[in-house]
């Protein structure tokens, strides 16, 4: 299932192309959070050391973490169609990129394809991400997602692998009340004007 294209914000949350070099962020309307452009790539660290990342003021906002595991964890899960079940970052892996493991669910192999679409930068898509929240079973262990195998997997959380960060909602700016006031205030203004040249206008016929 074809998921919604993902909606790009640049450095002050306006609305551009996700595709657009000053693309900072990029909404995902499906699943209503906001992935951080930047990753870490090539660049590989421990479980604390990705969650410490995730979790810095990105923009100057709060709230950035992990991509989630999903509210049911399986490892076997393909593809993420149904919302809830499937990770934040299985979503944007099989639903909005189009990406196709090299192997199918059944074992069969296929035609791996692994676009990057808007995250194809300077960093791209790690290999493989943490995923955030606690291990059901094992306190040392933590969940991650291939971007290669397209699967949810775990892992110690000493291992080495990539990570990126989301947020809840959209950072789309909305403009303040005063802002609406002045910008009604012009409306009111240009109004008045046009009809004082109008009266004037018809005064010197």
């Amino acid at each position: 299932m074809a998921g919604t294209p993902l909606a790009g914000r640049d450095q002050f949350f306006h609305a551009v192309s996700a595709n657009d070099a000053n693309a900072v962020y990029l909404y995902d309307a499906d699943y209503d959070i906001t992935w951080l452009r930047t990753t870490t790539g090539a660049n590989v660290m421990t479980y604390s050391q990705a969650n410490s990342w995730a979790t810095l003021n990105w923009g100057g906002l709060s709230g950035w973490h992990l991509p989630s595991a999903g509210s049911v964890y399986d490892s076997d899960f393909y593809p993420s169609t149904v919302k809830g079940i499937g990770s934040d970052a299985a979503h944007l892996y099989y639903d909005i990129l189009g990406s196709q493991p090299a192997v199918d669910h059944d074992g069969n192999p296929q035609t791996g394809t692994h676009p990057q679409g808007p995250f194809g930068g300077a960093d791209g898509l790690p290999a493989m991400v943490w995923l955030n929240g606690p291990h059901a079973t094992h306190w040392d262990y933590g969940y991650n997602f291939s971007f290669f195998a397209g699967i949810n997997g775990e892992g110690p959380q000493n291992g080495l692998i990539g990570a990126m960060a989301v947020r809840n909602g959209d950072v789309l700016a909305v403009p303040e009340p005063e802002t609406y006031a002045m910008l009604l205030g012009g409306l009111a203004l240009v109004g008045c004007v046009a009809r004082k040249r109008k009266a004037h206008a018809s005064t010197a016929v």
